[in-house]
């Protein structure tokens, strides 16, 4: 599924190796034991937001210091930044595809 996401966000996902990369990215993060449970509830039982999530997996680093999900975070974020609001239909695809041109222009 992780490689139908990539491939569904074409302006990020730059071709065979991108999407084989995030995939073995995706296989790393299901087995990441360092993926603390609190990140996700607190003790209280308050669900943490999706993005204060996605931010504390982002900061994972591997032994040599460099972060654990370099192309999974293009996909992630990608994804996150499409509207899923109560807008009317049209204006909503409108809002999208400004967000990713804008977001395009950002990775180059």
């Amino acid at each position: 599924m992780i490689n139908t996401l990539a491939t569904s966000v074409p302006h990020v996902a730059c071709g065979l190796k991108f999407c084989e990369s995030v995939s073995t990215e995706w296989r790393l993060y299901e087995a990441d034991a360092d993926i603390l449970q609190e990140w996700v509830e607190s003790a209280d039982g308050r669900v943490a937001s999706v993005d204060d999530f996605w931010s504390q997996v982002f900061k994972q680093k591997d032994g040599l210091g460099n972060p654990n999900y370099v192309n999974l975070v293009v996909v992630v974020k990608a994804v996150l930044c499409i509207s899923h609001g109560q807008a009317d239909v049209e204006r909503g695809f409108s809002l999208n595809k400004h967000i990713v041109d804008n977001a395009r222009v950002n990775l180059k």
